[in-house]
């Protein structure tokens, strides 16, 4: 095979690869997906009626976005507890007859659910 074969074979990959970059490339997006969207914290009480399929208009996300920050700057939350305080309280209830061991984190001590085999 000729070394000039080789060599523009080469370059046409590249050329191609930066063309199809340039064009489809990251940050870019399909057709109708909006890219470069900020993303922002939602309140669980917004988050509830996005799943429910309420209508949330952006303006009630933007207004619940910035109470929940400025609770969080004044250090009170009018949502649920952390995720911490909410584990640990469901596991001390089912487990109050057995003593807690100290010792081994509650992810061992936990009785774990059984995962389903996959089939062949």
């Amino acid at each position: 095979i000729p070394p000039v074969l080789i060599l523009s074979g080469y370059f046409a990959r590249k050329w191609y690869l930066r063309r199809r970059l340039a064009l489809y490339g990251l940050g870019k997006g399909a057709p109708g997906f909006q890219t470069s969207v900020r993303r922002i914290r939602v309140t669980p009480e917004i988050a509830a009626r996005i799943r429910r399929g309420e209508e949330v208009s952006p303006e009630e996300i933007t207004a619940a976005a910035a109470k929940a920050e400025e609770d969080e700057r004044r250090g009170t939350s009018s949502s649920e507890p952390p995720l911490e305080n909410r584990t640990q309280a469901t596991y001390d209830e089912s487990s109050s007859s057995e003593p807690i061991n100290e010792w081994l984190p509650p992810s061992i001590t936990a009785p774990k659910k059984r995962t389903k085999g996959k089939r062949k």
